[in-house]
């Protein structure tokens, strides 16, 4: 065949894998949005501590802290600490316990017996989630306007940056924290067992004194990192990139990465059933064919 005849082919397999994935992007989003449970906890939480927070220091909002290696002012902490907070929240624990729930209730198990390939249906998942991601830090952000915050123009790059680093950083952790809880009815109270500790720990919204033991385990975790970034670029004077914050982010979502990769599991028999567990399959029965 010739390539002219394997071109128009190609392309339209190309056609059919878009149209499939956009479908499953369109399922996911209905899915979601239509779910109260997973709006009130997933897109409405970061909201309303944000609302709560923002009017508890709003009398407060220009006054500048000193936080020792830059200066920021108290509504410019708090629209980076919720800023924190919704990435770990969407990025994080809806991924945790979403694809947890999905893998116990045998939602992926059937998308397996598809010819749907396993990179649409994670695909789509992660869309939503960036998606979603994008939503809810916009909304963060028109009130933050309304707070009084203030971001230099050309730190606006930074914040951009911080924000995409930290979505890289807690997807994959999410994906890796999925394959802990045992039940679906579990997922939701261990993974925010880690989240809400790790969230408030970070010092997003209030800098709070921490020992000396405490601090260090606190100091490593992902959300402390990601705070320093956030806060570092809305800072008003200062250092305003952390570099040993950013290797610490990097570290972490390489290590998400290759534990969701290695142990992922479509369904929750203990067998483990990976991306690639399908064409294994089909090469071991070509094998014994022949």
């Amino acid at each position: 065949m010739s390539t002219t005849d394997t071109a128009p082919a190609a392309r339209a397999a190309r056609a059919n894998g878009l149209r499939t994935f956009l479908l499953h992007v369109d399922g996911e989003l209905k899915e979601f949005w239509r779910s109260p449970i997973t709006l009130a906890f997933i897109v409405l939480m970061p909201v309303m501590f944000y609302v709560g927070f923002g009017f508890a220091f709003r009398s407060q909002g220009d006054t500048v802290l000193d936080l020792g290696e830059y200066s920021i002012t108290q509504a410019n902490l708090s629209f980076g600490g919720v800023l924190g907070f919704a990435l770990m929240s969407v990025a994080f624990a809806n991924v945790a316990i979403g694809l947890a729930i999905r893998r116990h209730q045998g939602l992926f198990k059937r998308f397996r017996t598809t010819p749907v390939r396993p990179v649409t249906v994670m695909g789509a998942y992660l869309a939503n989630t960036l998606l979603t991601t994008v939503i809810v830090l916009g909304v963060v952000t028109g009130i933050g306007m309304f707070m009084g915050v203030g971001i230099a123009p050309e730190r606006i790059p930074l914040v951009l940056a911080a924000v995409a680093l930290g979505f890289v950083c807690m997807a994959p952790l999410g994906a890796a924290a999925s394959l802990v809880p045992p039940s679906a009815d579990a997922a939701v109270p261990m993974v925010n067992g880690v989240f809400f500790p790790t969230a408030f720990l970070a010092g997003g919204f209030i800098i709070l004194p921490l020992g000396d033991t405490l601090s260090a385990i606190v100091d490593v975790l992902p959300g402390r990192p990601l705070t320093i970034l956030l806060h570092g670029a809305l800072s008003e004077s200062g250092q305003v990139w952390d570099w040993p914050s950013v290797w610490l982010l990097v570290g972490w979502s390489l290590l998400g990465t290759v534990v969701a990769l290695r142990w992922f599991r479509w369904a929750s028999e203990r067998e483990p059933r990976g991306f690639g567990s399908g064409r294994r399959k089909e090469a071991d029965a070509d094998a014994v064919g022949e």
